[in-house]
């Protein structure tokens, strides 16, 4: 995975809106998963010779210059095409996972250069120029329109079946290797996997199946030659110490070996077959464009989009075939495809997001999403100075009443008929209405400010003369946060019961109708609760509280504030700027006085989420830009650095 990141870290610097030359045609039907970024936008807001003097670009081409043993100093010496769509996917099989990086170029022998210290392993075949990596389970390879690198591992179930050991010989699983149990089945030599390898690569749509599925022959515009075998005859073996496993036998040690050199050649042989259909693909063929869910996910006006085939696969992907279906199958049955954009402009970073979901999850979560934050709450915020709010706003009655039939698939492949009487009993039992009376469904948490308390604590005091611990209970001053948080009740005579319990069990001290639970060695706060008007206050501020019961707190939400909280059914406000203005600095330790700036020079956040159209539920997050920077990237790498210099 290490490897893979340090891959798609390349792409980020490297693609645009669609063009005849966009190569997305390349990306497989069945891909599980695709980012693309759109590398005109970004240098766009951030010029190539701005990004490489960036403390960002100068690490990007250190390692680079490290790894390649040259000396870059700009992004432009890379021959990458710096305006056109770069991509990454991610592609699911029954045998082998594997990712691929597709990169646009425009001048393939500074893609030579990059790797010319690996000059004797590169093989030219159809003017393609293939690198295999079988220790790293990498191919890169090349052409005059674009780079491609892959990195695959394989599945062990795949292999725990006796046709496919008997097939592919002793491969045994990565587990095998230090449990020293080696696969009953006799070796084959690297030569035959070759040869059976190259028809048996396969391409299935989650949930996996056991038997392997045979791909589609490739289209090819015209015969191309074979690509090089996994292991070039010139490739060096990997020395062993076999005195390293003391007690280990010599001879378990040479078959775990030749297990792994027997895994790594299969991995490197279908990757090697993935790279040739990816570079023989033509523009007719099949290919992630074909799918509906992609094309929703992209937009002409973002940098970077992300597109996942569904959350079910990604629970199926984790888990063995015959193990996903026995436990448990449908989990995440009804939920779909996933996507996310990101957008950078003058004014802000927003990242966007969507889940689909089926017919009969939509119309679930519709009743549920069916429900509005209390307007009253808006009287209790002070928006000059908060730090941070967070709201929900859910039908609790709708909740109650459909969550038994959101859980009852997650079982019922197996457990279909046991889970339908479960999901009955649950509504028998329960009064959804009784209970949306008590918690209608929505809140609201403000963070209003920090202040310095004395707190107490739990110790020990060590006695030398009697050897033995004294438990001691001691003060100290922290710096703790005030809060105010709002819920709707229709019917809070239950909630009061549960305060009158407190009252007679000394928990719980009522005064001029406020609830108060004092500060103790579990709870830092001094907490209060006042019940006014359909709403449960609780807040750690005594006079806010004191002032909302005798009318005269004074609130000023702002209009944005307001629209926010009014649309939406979960929102979340932050205010760097806020809370760095109320943080004592020697909270902060010896960076404090940086850490301050740097809050104080952020933007605020938003996060928001609502029911979206056509069966889909939608995420917002946004980060305001401040005035004084130019565009949201260079915002993005002046923060980047600025924390670079914390340290």
């Amino acid at each position: 995975m290490k490897r893979i990141l340090q891959l798609v870290a390349l792409v980020s610097f490297t693609s645009s809106a669609a063009t005849a030359q966009d190569l997305a045609y390349k990306i497989p039907e069945k891909a599980f998963s695709v980012v693309s970024i759109k590398s005109n936008q970004l240098f766009q807001l951030c010029p190539a010779n701005e990004f490489n003097n960036s403390t960002l670009g100068k690490k990007f081409l250190e390692k680079l210059s490290e790894t390649a043993n040259e000396n870059y100093k700009s992004i432009e010496e890379l021959g990458l095409n710096l305006s056109a769509n770069a991509y990454y996917y991610y592609q699911v099989t029954d045998s082998i996972n594997h990712h691929g990086l597709i990169i646009p170029l425009t001048d393939a022998s500074k893609i030579n250069a990059l790797f010319r210290k690996h000059a004797d392993s590169i093989q030219h075949i159809n003017g393609i120029s293939v690198l295999q990596r079988p220790d790293q389970k990498t191919v890169i390879a090349w052409n005059n329109q674009m780079l491609y690198l892959t990195y695959g591992s394989l599945n062990s179930y795949f292999f725990s079946d006796s046709a496919h050991a008997a097939k592919y010989g002793s491969i045994g699983t990565v587990y095998d290797d230090y449990s020293y149990n080696d696969v009953a089945v006799d070796t084959v030599a690297a030569a035959t996997v070759e040869e059976e390898v190259l028809a048996d690569s396969v391409v299935v749509e989650a949930p996996v199946v056991e038997a392997p599925v045979v791909v589609e022959a490739p289209v090819v515009e015209a015969p191309v030659e074979a690509l090089p075998p996994a292991l070039p005859e010139d490739s060096t073996a990997v020395v062993f110490d076999y005195g390293a496993d003391e007690g280990v036998p010599a001879e378990d040690l040479q078959a775990r070996e030749e297990r792994k050199r027997n895994r790594d050649s299969l991995t490197i042989s279908w990757l090697t077959l993935s790279t040739q259909e990816i570079f023989n693909k033509s523009s007719s063929a099949p290919s992630i464009l074909n799918n509906p869910g992609y094309l929703r996910s992209a937009d002409n006006n973002a940098i970077a989009s992300f597109w996942m085939a569904d959350i079910q696969s990604v629970y199926s992907t984790f888990f063995p075939y015959k193990y996903f279906m026995k436990y448990g199958g449908n989990f995440l049955r009804g939920y779909g495809n996933v996507n996310a954009r990101l957008y950078m402009d003058k004014e802000k970073i927003r990242m966007t997001g969507e889940m689909g979901l089926n017919a009969e999850k939509a119309a679930s979560f519709a009743k549920i999403y069916d429900h509005k934050l209390n307007k009253k709450f808006f009287k209790y915020i002070k928006g000059d100075s908060l730090i941070g709010f967070m709201s929900y706003a859910f039908n609790t009655e709708a909740y109650m009443y459909e969550m038994p039939k959101l859980m009852g698939g997650a079982y019922s492949y197996r457990y279909e008929e046991e889970m339908a009487l479960v999901s009955d009993l649950i509504t028998v039992m329960l009064d959804e209405k009784a209970i949306a009376k008590v918690i209608k469904g929505d809140a609201l948490f403000l963070l209003t400010n920090l202040r310095e308390r004395q707190v107490t604590y739990q110790s020990y005091e060590y006695n030398e003369e009697t050897f033995e611990y004294k438990d001691t209970v001691k003060t100290k001053t922290e710096t703790l946060p005030d809060f105010l948080i709002m819920f709707s009740s229709d019917d809070p005579q239950l909630i009061e019961r549960l305060l009158q319990y407190g009252i007679r069990k000394g928990k719980i001290v009522l005064g001029n109708g406020i609830y108060s639970i004092e500060q103790s060695r579990k709870n830092p706060f001094n907490l209060h609760l006042l019940i006014k008007d359909g709403i449960v206050f609780i807040s750690s501020s005594l006079q806010d509280i004191t002032q909302i019961q005798d009318g005269s707190f004074k609130g000023n939400v702002d209009k944005q504030h307001k629209e926010l909280l009014t649309q939406n059914n979960f929102t979340m406000f932050f205010s760097p700027k806020s809370l760095g203005a109320k943080i004592p600095v020697r909270e902060l330790g010896e960076a404090g006085d940086k850490i301050t700036k740097l809050l104080g020079g952020a933007g605020n956040v938003y996060i928001t989420s609502a029911a979206g159209k056509d069966g889909y539920i939608s995420m917002d997050m946004t980060a305001d830009v401040p005035k004084e920077k130019e565009n949201a990237l260079k915002y993005f790498l002046d923060l980047v650095e600025d924390m670079a210099h914390l340290k």
